[in-house]
């Protein structure tokens, strides 16, 4: 999956950062270092959540959920990239924007997802 890809390294960094920090902490003392430890320890929070999230989904069998899109938006993420999402039986669902395109309110959808970042893997649209 992308986002273990891109996170997991991420959060691996960050940590790495925060432990060179603390040895640098002890042996020469806070060198205005403290702020830099601060804001790598909210880096590795930040990344470390969505790495263990996706790598959990790695793990798991993906799971289906079939139900009405009560809502369809999107927003953008990181302040450059947009997502696009549908809430469906109580769920919010990552989906592609191709996917997203086809979507409208009030379709009854099967939908197959990673559980625990509920990115959405298909969606087979129920007609009437």
């Amino acid at each position: 999956m992308r986002t273990a890809a891109v996170f997991t390294p991420l959060f691996l960094l960050s940590l790495a950062g925060i432990v060179a920090v603390i040895v640098n902490l002890v042996l020469e003392g806070p060198g205005g270092l403290i702020v830099t430890a601060v804001l790598l320890a909210v880096a590795a929070f930040l990344t470390g959540h969505q790495a263990i999230q996706s790598l959990r989904d790695l793990l798991s069998s993906p799971r289906e959920t079939a139900g009405a899109i009560r809502r369809r938006w999107s927003r953008a993420d990181l302040l450059v990239i947009r997502s696009y999402y549908i809430y469906v039986e109580g769920g919010v669902y990552k989906v592609d924007p191709f996917i997203y395109l086809e979507l409208k309110e009030g379709d009854f959808v099967a939908i197959r997802h990673y559980p625990h970042t509920n990115t959405v893997i298909s969606v087979e649209v129920q007609r009437e």
